[in-house]
């Protein structure tokens, strides 16, 4: 028993002396040594200068600093800045010169209270002729900065904000031993799902955590230990993005090494990351909020402002108008705050907010206000504990803000009895808030009240009708002067010429041709030029010149003043076209032309087209002429341009038109008549047929030539229709009974006799037609 009261004895006594040799320890490396020399002025040595070391302390190392620098005067301090690049560890070292006693200096770490005062070591005097000659210098020595070996520290030493000297230093490695490293690892961030990836070297047993560092010291989150040899990958999930979230990764046992890295310190997180939605807000008493994020380490500067919400809980919340609160040491002064259960502090940081309503009981508030809507006004009814001056303002929501409308208005309520204010609304406005505050004795916040309009939505439902109606008939008036001018500016306005050439002397043909230039001189008032016209004309011009010469002297008249050539296209000027080519190609057509005549006779022959044609003298020579100018205009810079080619349905179509004049433009009547006017509207008459005044009104001028266009190319249709022959609809051979070969037969010479006849009329209505044109 007595052998065992000896042990516990001998056991307490080492444990006393192991602290106590801890605490020597400490002090021996947190030394701070200040020696006063005499530097000799002439040598000109820059002033301060620094010398670091690496000092090992058993399997440790740390970095000895030496600073050369002139005495500091009274109340002057100077800070010295460590700090292991790589890593969190770094130390912030503070010195100051005492007031009264100029022999001592005090010194302490930064975020520890206490300091450590330090005498001055002097060397003695020297006569008068030294001390002119040399100047006083202090050299200050401290031990010493604890780093890994092989890292990189960065010292800066400040005077108040200025930096007066910096400088980098590689530690050296310490002596190493069996349980003196640290394992080798990497850690990669993952932001946008949250979590860490910890890589590690295989071979050990290794803890793992992850730490949330607050000054230097990691405070445990979640922490594992694993068989790097087996598992050498393990996943940190975040439960919150910070910059202070950390991780340590060590060899088991009590005084190994544990290396901080925080991979979120140096990064830009998105939306600022989670310090605003990770914080909290906490009210002590009445007057002072206190604000308390993960990082306390860090300094956030957010910018705060109150804001009112609608709706408790919501996330939306109406800014507040210079209402910024300042905030020290993480506390906000909200004496003179009004302290609503609405009324909240919005937080800004790095582009992102957050909501806090710490003002959840409404026993806090002073003053009470509630808002009726009238007939173009709002009753603002007021309450409060104390006589007090209040005022309210219009205002209108957009987004998180309510912009100010109208002026203010003020009331003063004398004793505690209720008071009703009028704020007016401007006519016919829904969607007003009305902001209220008190002004005397002043409180900061705003009230922002938005009032329900409900009873003021049967004045708009009568009101809209008649609106609509004034609106619809103001459309219709301004339309018809519109259309008025319109119409009178098209009809005075100037006409450029268009050319028709016949290209077939079939009386089909030259009638559906005249139909079109008398509806385009009657309808469109156009100046149409005709060789049959000019045939039959008194004026001899046509038979002195000649067909050619004429043609060719028309089409430039109608060119030199934007005028169009519209050439009426037909089967037989397929058939001229190709004789034509094959004969400008010396005979040597290529083989697409050859199988287009190839085609073209045997249609012919099929459908039999044999008409007694009376081959005029005029047709063919100035249908070859324009094909000669048109061909030329199609290979020169204009490609074709004041051109265009007329087909007539049920007499040809557009796929009668060689591959070669595919680029002039085409036109099937009366299918594309439309086109064929608004092209001429626009292209023929040119913009000086509109007036002045419809440059402001160039949509609805576009609207009313679509339909004068449309209006006239239905005139147009009706005279065509009359003069192109009439396709009669195919019955439905579903529903017919089958006919024998013997009715077959007699049905085949019933259409040729009705073919024979229906010939025979068109001859005698082009007969006619001649009469009537030559006299």
């Amino acid at each position: 028993m007595r052998v065992q009261g000896v042990f516990t004895c001998a056991v307490v006594a080492l444990h006393l002396f192991l602290f106590t040799s801890s605490l020597e320890t400490r002090r021996e490396n947190n030394v701070l040594v200040v020696k006063e020399k005499w530097s000799n002025a002439d040598k000109k040595q820059i002033m301060p200068w620094i010398n670091l070391s690496t000092v090992n302390k058993g399997y440790d190392a740390c970095v000895r600093l030496r600073l050369h620098i002139k005495p500091l005067s009274a109340n002057k301090t100077l800070r010295i800045e460590f700090y292991e690049l790589g890593v969190r560890n770094f130390c912030n070292l503070l010195i100051q010169r005492g007031r009264h006693d100029n022999d001592t200096i005090s010194w302490k770490l930064m975020f520890e209270d206490q300091s450590t005062n330090v005498k001055i070591r002097k060397r003695s005097s020297i006569n008068k002729r030294l001390y002119i000659q040399r100047e006083r210098v202090w050299e200050l020595q401290y031990d010493c900065f604890m780093a890994s070996g092989g890292s990189t520290v960065h010292v800066a030493v400040y005077d108040l904000n200025q930096t007066l000297i910096k400088d980098l230093y590689t530690v050296e490695h310490p002596p190493k031993g069996p349980d003196c490293g640290v394992p080798s690892y990497k850690v990669t961030p993952n932001i946008l799902s949250k979590h860490f990836i910890v890589d590690v070297e295989e071979g050990k047993f290794v803890h793992m955590r992850l730490c949330r560092e607050i000054f230097a010291i990691c405070t445990n989150i979640t922490s594992q230990m694993i068989n790097s040899t087996l598992n050498h990958t393990v996943t940190f999930k975040l439960p919150y993005l910070v910059p202070c979230l950390c991780v340590q990764v060590y060899y088991p046992g009590v005084d190994t090494r544990r290396p901080t890295v925080c991979p979120l310190k140096d990064k830009i997180l998105p939306g600022g990351g989670e310090v605003l939605s990770s914080s909290s807000l906490k009210l002590f008493g009445s007057s002072v909020l206190k604000w308390e994020h993960k990082c306390p380490s860090i300094q956030f500067k957010p910018d705060v402002s109150l804001c009112w919400q609608h709706i408790r809980n919501h996330s939306q919340c109406v800014s507040v108008q210079n209402s910024s609160l300042l905030m020290s040491n993480l506390k906000y002064n909200v004496s003179h705050v009004d302290k609503h259960p609405h009324m909240c502090l919005k937080f800004f940081l790095n582009g992102s907010h957050h909501v806090f309503c710490p003002f959840s009981s409404a026993d806090l508030s002073e003053w009470d206000v509630t808002v009726v809507p009238g007939f173009q006004r709002l009753s603002v009814r007021l309450s409060s504990n104390i006589p007090a001056s209040f005022a309210a303002q219009l205002c209108v929501e957009e987004g998180e803000t309510c912009v100010l409308k109208e002026n203010v208005h003020t009331v003063q309520m004398e004793g505690l009895r209720d008071v009703e204010m009028t704020v007016p609304l401007p006519f016919f406005t829904l969607g007003m808030c009305v902001q209220v505050w008190r002004t005397e004795p002043a409180l900061r916040g705003r009230r922002i009240i938005c009032p329900d309009y409900t009873h003021r939505r049967w004045g708009l439902i009568v009101a809209a009708p008649l609106g609509l109606l004034v609106a619809i008939t103001t459309v219709g008036i301004v339309t018809y002067n519109l259309i008025k001018q319109q119409t009178s500016a098209w009809r005075s306005a100037e006409r450029k010429p268009v050319l028709l050439v016949c290209s077939s002397d079939e009386s089909s043909h030259i009638s559906a041709v005249c139909a079109l230039a008398y509806g385009l001189q009657e309808e469109l008032h156009m100046d149409v030029r005709l060789a049959q016209w000019a045939q039959c004309s008194t004026q001899t011009s046509l038979a002195q010149l000649g067909p050619a010469p004429w043609l060719y002297g028309q089409c430039q008249q109608v060119h030199s003043v934007g005028g169009m050539v519209l050439i009426a296209w037909s089967p037989k000027a397929q058939q001229t076209f190709l004789q034509w080519r094959e004969r400008a190609s010396g005979g040597k057509a290529d083989k697409a032309g050859q199988m287009d005549k190839v085609l073209l006779e045997e249609r012919s022959d099929k459908q039999g087209q044999k008409c007694t044609e009376s081959q005029s003298s005029i047709t063919g020579p100035v249908f070859n002429a324009s094909l000669i100018s048109m061909w030329a205009g199609l290979q020169s810079e204009r490609h074709g341009q004041g051109f265009g080619l007329v087909c007539f349905q049920g007499l040809s179509n557009t796929r009668c038109i060689p591959k070669e004049l595919r680029g002039i433009q085409r036109y099937c009547l009366p299918r594309d008549l439309s086109n064929l006017i608004h092209e001429l509207d626009v292209n023929v008459h040119g913009p000086r047929h509109r007036v002045q005044n419809w440059s402001k009104w160039c949509c609805w001028s576009r609207l009313l030539t679509k339909g004068l266009s449309f209006w006239l190319s239905q005139r147009l249709a009706q005279r065509l229709d009359a003069w192109l022959p009439q396709t009669p609809a195919k019955p439905d051979r579903k529903h017919l009974p089958k006919k024998s070969h013997k009715d077959a037969s007699e049905k085949v010479l019933r259409k040729k006799f009705k073919k024979k006849r229906k010939e025979k009329k068109n001859i005698e209505s082009h007969l006619d037609t001649q009469k009537v044109l030559l006299g």
